[in-house]
């Protein structure tokens, strides 16, 4: 009766572990700042460089080499270089992605607008990327900001600086705007 007693506490103690691991492995998820793999095995760093270096160059009509500077989904970093051309791409994926996209376009309007130092180049001027719910060029800083979140929600913040010699503002909008399309496209809305 004894040994009976330790198997039922032994099976009984073996379920508590199984449900346990159940209940950290359905809650846990992974976090916002370690990188995710897609379904095709590419964690979502290389995803989401390699496809902006692919719709930027196509953008520009040259090649780009792409290195990743942070692979982190909630501050991702690429850096795509050509010849005398470089593109910075920056993701953060989180529930704060519409607030920050706020508050770099409110600061520009703050500080270049009517009330600030008057500069319309430094205006963040509205623009259309497939995949984004708001967007803006920032002219002198050739500067794209934008992001997939409502207000309220989780999402994807998303920033492209092109600088250098071959990218003159219309192509740097141009090759802007599919990286960051590509961007959205390959990365996750947060958690």
């Amino acid at each position: 009766m004894a040994s009976r007693r330790v198997r039922g506490s032994g099976v009984v103690r073996g379920l508590a572990v199984v449900a346990g691991c159940a209940l950290l492995v359905g809650c846990g998820g992974s976090g916002a700042s370690a990188p995710r793999a897609h379904a095709s095995g590419e964690p979502l760093a290389e995803r989401v460089c390699n496809g902006a270096r692919q719709a930027a160059a196509k953008a520009l009509g040259s090649p780009l080499s792409a290195r990743i500077v942070n692979p982190a989904a909630a501050s991702l970093q690429c850096l795509l270089t050509g010849r005398q051309v470089q593109v910075t791409v920056g993701s953060q994926a989180g529930p704060r992605a519409y607030t920050e996209f706020d508050t770099e376009t409110s600061h520009q309007e703050q500080v270049f607008g009517n009330g600030g130092v008057h500069d319309p180049a430094q205006f963040p001027v509205a623009i259309t990327v497939p995949g984004s719910v708001v967007a803006v060029w920032i002219p002198a800083q050739m500067l794209l900001v934008a992001t997939n979140a409502e207000l309220y929600g989780g999402g994807a913040y998303v920033t492209v600086a092109v600088t250098g010699r071959a990218a003159p503002a219309k192509i740097a909008l141009r090759v802007a705007t599919a990286a960051a399309r590509a961007t959205f496209a390959a990365h996750p809305n947060g958690p």
